[in-house]
C-alpha cells in the first residue's frame, strides 16, 4: 500500500490533551510561561539603594562594584562579524550588558541622595 493511511486511533484535540496533563488548557499554559511581572525601570527600593550605597563605601563594595562596571559598561564592545546582522546582534548584546552596570551604578547614587536627603532632614528639625 502506497501512501498516507489513517491512524489507527483519533488524534486528541490540543486543549484536550493540555487539560488532561496539567488541568489548566492551553491559557494556562500560555500564563505558565508568561514573562515575570516587573516595574518598568527594574528599580530597587530606597533601602536596598542606601545599602548600595553604604556598601559601595568600604573597600570591599568599591571592589566589587568596580569588577561589575568592568564586566558590564566598560568591557569592550563585543566582536562584530562580517554581516549587517551580526553588527546588530552585537549592538543589542553590548546595550543590554550596559544597561545592567549602568542601573546598578544609578541605585548607588540614588542611594546617596535618599541617605543625604534624610541626614538633612534630621538636622532640620528643631528640637
Amino acid at each position: 500500500m502506497s501512501g498516507p493511511f489513517a491512524f489507527p486511533t483519533d488524534a486528541m484535540d490540543l486543549d484536550k490533551m493540555l487539560e488532561s496533563i496539567g488541568g489548566l488548557g492551553w491559557d494556562g499554559l500560555k500564563q505558565q510561561n508568561a514573562p515575570a511581572k516587573v516595574s518598568d525601570r527594574f528599580e530597587p527600593d530606597d533601602q536596598l539603594k542606601i545599602m548600595m550605597f553604604a556598601f559601595s563605601q568600604t573597600a570591599e563594595g568599591r571592589q566589587l562594584f568596580e569588577w561589575i562596571a568592568d564586566l558590564t559598561f566598560r568591557a569592550p564592545y563585543p566582536h562584530v562579524g562580517n554581516t549587517r546582522d551580526s553588527a546588530w546582534l552585537a549592538a543589542k548584546a553590548h546595550e543590554a550588558r550596559s544597561a545592567v552596570g549602568l542601573a546598578v551604578m544609578q541605585a548607588i547614587a540614588d542611594g546617596e541622595k535618599i541617605l543625604n536627603n534624610k541626614r538633612s532632614q534630621a538636622h532640620e528639625k528643631p528640637s
